[in-house]
């Protein structure tokens, strides 16, 4: 009996940090079925290692014989996929090398890949190819059904990728380059499995379960987030997603299967001291079928025995949004309810095929999610086809009308995506620059890998000025809707001052003169660098990056980071002038209005908020007072707990003693330090990420009313 050995690997870069801390379900879809389909094959018998980790795999390589490598290819790993398999060509030319994923010119309506329309999809997944020599297929079909039929075709020539390529075989679900570098091969679509023409009778089933079966034992160590896929398939088109071009059926695991692996996964999980509290549901719309309501109440099960998960990420469904809401009921408010509207203009809807869903069904979605205390959160992008800076704005303030905060998105060209597209590109005057995906970058033998991509700045609906505007504002958003800063939401409310009016005049007053302070200089230096980080093109953004006084900034966390995020974190750490900046804003904006206000509330209430928080004494060199009193004339604390009485209720002296312990500043700068590394401000950010969804009580002082003394 001949032996197999595959390496399959999902490779993340780990030089500043991982981009992933999902469990690889991907891979591990793919080695359960291949196991499963050869367990009775008196031929063959093979033998699968699952890797993340680049150095690992090519360790891997090194030490090891393997017949097949496969590797996931997304846009923040291409590079490292493309290199790796290079790697492997150079130990053994003869070893089958491929890659699979969306990162593919033909995404995944690669069914469509022998189109030579003005999309031209046949030509760049030509050129892809060509480009890559050591690839000898992409399996641009599911991975489970593509994998199955290459390891197969391999078996059938002898065990050699030469065989296959020097006989131009032409393999289910993939693509090659003829042997005479002239032309594409292109195999025939193979449904997924589960779906009509495959094996739907067994539906997805058929694939054992890579978690029970301990294919991803190693991952369930408390540090990864577990990841289940219920379902695969998305029924909607949306044209800025690499999914839009598929429109295939929805293929599904069985309940009772899905119930097996959640049982295991929290027995495992829930023994861990410390370790992960959540689960992500990778669907592309969990909670669209009667099938996720049957799983909530197995999953209820779970989290009875286990008190796990405590919180569960999904892509909300954008249709039968009620099954989520009675999801969410089942299994006692711990899931996410965010859905994403991109934009609120119906014109633009239609243009990116996103109108499947009006604004007064999302009015009713949010209504309920904020009847279950859930705030909410809606992504939108730009710039889309048709929308204009009036447009954009005039969504934000219809979100903020309804509570519901913003996050903006840069639309990204993904070439598998409609928008990535010649047709949409040349239809709407799409205009691309190039730019490094934050921390997505590594040197591996002595080569530098920089993970790159292309972002929409323009559309003949929106400038590059007005791109930058609503990228700019967004930015404020993002800081102003923090946590941290949602005492002063509170305040405005008593104050009349609607929370969109007061972003907008924030951000005017940043772009003028009118307020100095370190505060705007943050938000100057975050304007220039807005614009620093694109480029003409894919080479000049290479090599930019590549230089070596540049990359060593990116590995020290000054450079190549997620600007918004970074910014966000730099208007936290530098709280108090982010403060100062913000209450005379509220100032001008009272002085403007008429509205006459007593100074003391004003006064007080910023007091108190630049001595609730840790953030000085974590981020600060200097030793601080760690027992003092505070005198404030509008008792702002107790307002807050009791906000919708009058201001002028609270309007007396009062004393507070206010306190912290060293142990506890030590406790979490040990924690941000030890485990984010030294860089400050990029350490600080992703403590505050992993914090987000417990709250940020944490970062609070110690604080006690000491004599109250009414004045009136």
């Amino acid at each position: 009996m001949k032996k197999i050995k595959i390496l399959l690997g999902d490779p993340r870069h780990n030089t500043v940090g991982a981009h992933s801390h999902f469990v690889p379900i991907n891979i591990g879809y793919i080695a359960s079925h291949i196991i499963n389909q050869f367990k009775d094959n008196k031929n063959y018998a093979v033998e699968i290692k699952l890797s993340t980790d680049p150095d690992e795999i090519f360790n891997l390589i090194e030490k090891e014989n393997f017949n097949i490598l496969a590797l996931s290819n997304y846009i923040w790993n291409a590079q490292l996929s493309n290199f790796i398999c290079e790697k492997a060509k150079e130990k053994d030319p003869d070893m089958l090398c491929i890659l699979g994923g969306p990162e593919f010119p033909a995404g995944t309506g690669a069914r469509y890949i022998k189109d030579t329309s003005e999309n031209q999809t046949y030509t760049k997944c030509f050129n892809y190819l060509i480009e890559r020599p050591s690839v000898d297929y992409f399996a641009w079909s599911d991975g489970e059904v593509s994998m199955l039929d290459l390891v197969k075709s391999y078996t059938e020539n002898d065990f050699s990728s030469n065989n296959m390529i020097k006989d131009d075989i032409i393999v289910k679900g993939c693509a090659s380059i003829s042997k005479d570098k002239k032309e594409l091969l292109v195999g025939d679509y193979i449904p997924r499995i589960g779906m009509e023409g495959s094996v739907k009778s067994e539906g997805r089933d058929l694939i054992p379960s890579p978690y029970t079966t301990g294919l991803l034992d190693k991952w369930l160590n408390g540090k990864y987030t577990p990841a289940f896929e219920t379902a695969r398939g998305c029924p909607f088109s949306c044209t800025f997603c690499d999914q839009g071009m598929d429109k295939s059926k929805i293929a599904a695991f069985s309940v009772e299967r899905l119930a097996e692996e959640m049982e295991y996964v929290g027995e495992k999980i829930s023994k861990i001291p410390d370790g992960t509290k959540s689960i992500s549901m990778f669907d592309s719309n969990w909670g669209i079928f009667q099938k996720d309501v049957d799983l909530a109440h197995k999953i209820l099960k779970v989290m009875n025995k286990y008190d796990w998960p405590q919180y569960i990420e999904c892509l909300t469904p954008k249709s039968n949004w009620e099954n989520i809401l009675k999801i969410n009921d089942i299994l006692k408010n711990r899931v996410e309810l965010t859905l994403s509207m991109q934009s609120t203009n119906d014109k633009v809807l239609s243009y990116i095929k996103r109108n499947n869903w009006t604004t007064n069904q999302y009015l009713e979605f949010i209504n309920e999610a904020q009847k279950r205390g859930k705030p909410q959160l809606t992504e939108m992008i730009i710039p889309l086809p048709g929308e204009t800076e009036q447009t954009y704005f005039e969504g934000v303030k219809f979100m903020m009308e309804n509570h519901v905060q913003t996050r903006t998105f840069g639309l990204m060209m993904l070439c598998g995506a409609e928008l990535g597209r010649d047709g949409a590109i040349k239809k709407y005057e799409l205009v691309g620059k190039h730019r490094i995906l934050p921390k997505q970058f590594g040197t591996y033998f002595g080569k530098k890998l920089i993970e790159l991509e292309e972002i929409c700045i323009s559309t003949n609906t929106m400038d590059f000025e007005g791109y930058l505007n609503c990228r700019n504002y967004s930015f404020i958003l993002k800081l102003l809707g923090h946590p941290l800063f949602y005492p002063i939401n509170k305040l405005l409310k008593k104050l009349n001052i609607e929370w969109y009016d007061f972003s907008r005049t924030l951000f005017d007053t940043l772009k003028t003169d009118k307020i100095d302070g370190k505060f705007r200089e943050l938000y100057l230096e975050f304007l220039q660098k807005s614009k620093d980080e694109l480029f003409d093109t894919r080479e000049s953004c290479t090599k930019f990056y590549s230089d070596d006084e540049n990359y060593k900034k990116m590995v020290e966390g000054n450079l190549a980071e997620n600007l918004a995020a970074k910014y966000v974190v730099k208007g936290i750490i530098n709280y108090n002038e982010t403060v100062d900046y913000i209450f005379e804003v509220i100032e001008t904006m009272l002085i403007d209005s008429s509205q006459k206000i007593n100074n003391e509330i004003l006064v007080s209430s910023k007091k108190w908020l630049q001595n609730l928080y840790l953030i000085k004494e974590i981020v600060g060199d200097k030793a601080y007072q760690n027992n003092y009193t505070l005198n404030l004339d509008f008792d702002f604390p107790n307002w807050l707990e009791d906000s919708n009485s009058s201001l002028d209720k609270y309007n007396y002296n009062i004393l507070y003693n206010i306190s912290f312990e060293d142990k506890k500043i030590k406790k979490i700068k040990n924690e941000i330090y030890g485990i984010f590394g030294v860089d400050q401000i990029s350490a600080f950010e992703r403590y505050l990420e992993r914090r987000h969804m417990i709250g940020f009580d944490f970062l609070e002082k110690k604080y006690q009313k000491i004599i109250p003394r009414a004045i009136n």
